[in-house]
């Protein structure tokens, strides 16, 4: 149960996408094109989750017993940087396609080691957060093709329209929460 109130969390309320901000541009780049879009999701989807659970380890058992905790993102980084290679060594090699990703990727696994308490957590977050962001593509791939069809002016871009309409869509998401509206200060 605790599992689907994080998947809900994150993908309405509290979006990686959307809220956080994690891949929004490349998602809307991805939308424009989306070749290749399982193959990369496959990609950064195990590089992602394994690198969570080495790193989940490594810092678990390695550096907070060494009092070395700091230490986690340069971890994650080597460890992410070695299973991405081989990883993408294999699919040039089989696929023949690229489907390199960094930036997102290594976010995701931040995230997802600093969001969980044990290594199943990390793992669902993890999981979860590369699903949202690939949830998400299709949407924006459907507001580009709803801006085209009304033909906007020149002075706009479709992408400037793209990113307002998803903005849009952020503020309806977050409108319900109702904690912004408090003044702070009494309790």
């Amino acid at each position: 149960m605790m599992t689907l109130s994080n998947l809900a969390c994150y993908l309405i309320y509290s979006s990686v996408v959307m809220v956080y901000g994690i891949g929004l541009n490349r998602a809307v780049v991805i939308s424009r094109s989306p070749s290749h879009l399982i193959l990369s999701a496959i990609k950064i989807l195990i590089t992602v989750t394994c690198t969570s659970v080495l790193s989940y380890l490594l810092v678990t058992f390695l550096l907070l017993p060494a009092d070395l905790a700091e230490l986690y993102p340069f971890v994650a980084v080597l460890i992410y940087t070695t299973l991405s290679v081989f990883i993408e060594a294999i699919i040039r090699i089989t696929a023949k396609v690229s489907t390199s990703e960094f930036g997102i990727s290594i976010l995701f696994v931040f995230l997802a080691l600093a969001e969980s308490c044990s290594l199943a957590e990390c793992v669902l977050n993890s999981c979860a957060f590369v699903l949202i962001f690939f949830i998400y593509v299709p949407v924006f791939m459907c507001v580009g093709k709803c801006i085209e069809v009304f033909h906007p002016k020149r002075e706009f871009e479709n992408t400037c329209l793209i990113f307002m309409s998803i903005a849009v869509i952020i503020f309806l998401l977050s409108i319900w929460n109702v904690t912004w509206l408090n003044a702070g200060g009494e309790f």
